[in-house]
């Protein structure tokens, strides 16, 4: 499967490939069950929809993040905690957590690969609201812009993050950063 095979299929993960769904019913307490429909009515998704992302996000990233030690920050704090930090000291956080984080996340579900990679793009947007992407192809190459608004030590340090990734599964990154987006061409 080509780059650009893998990674159009997988900038759709709520596409099923073979379509197949199955019934299942869960007993849920009433306060959840509104909060879940008010959800659902604010984001114009039915209640059903709403139940299988928040479950498919669970179970492709979440869980995840609960065995590795993870915790919920707001971007508030973050990007308070990252500001703080000399540019310098955000890259060299980035290439240091970016030799074995991504490689661990990628790990505990199966194999290391360039699809998990963009897979784990996919869900550190998704799931964790680390930036917003979107990503087109040019000729060979597949260009993924990533868009935040955390200031440029935050680009800094997601762009060797994510490079360590990248390399671990033997593909070469070139990246182009600002204050507010990082794109990368693979």
């Amino acid at each position: 499967m080509s780059q650009k095979t893998v990674c159009n299929s997988l900038f759709h993960p709520f596409s099923q490939a073979d379509g197949k769904t199955v019934v299942k019913s869960f007993r849920i307490s009433e306060e959840a069950l509104v909060a879940l429909k008010e959800e659902a009515y604010s984001q114009t998704v039915s209640l059903n929809t709403l139940a299988n992302q928040l479950i498919f996000g669970y179970a492709n990233f979440g869980r995840h993040l609960e065995r590795v030690g993870s915790i919920m920050l707001t971007q508030q704090a973050l990007g308070e905690f990252i500001n703080s930090l000399s540019e310098e000291s955000a890259i060299n956080a980035g290439k240091t957590l970016g030799k074995t984080s991504p490689q661990q996340l990628m790990a505990l579900d199966g194999e290391i690969s360039y699809a998990r990679v963009i897979e784990l793009i996919h869900n550190l947007s998704s799931w964790a609201n680390w930036f917003q992407y979107t990503h087109r192809t040019e000729g060979d190459h597949m260009k993924i812009t990533l868009t935040h608004g955390m200031g440029r030590k935050w680009s800094q340090f997601i762009t060797h993050y994510l490079n360590g990734a990248f390399e671990a599964v033997g593909n070469r990154v070139r990246s182009e950063i600002s204050d507010r987006y990082v794109i990368l061409t693979i």
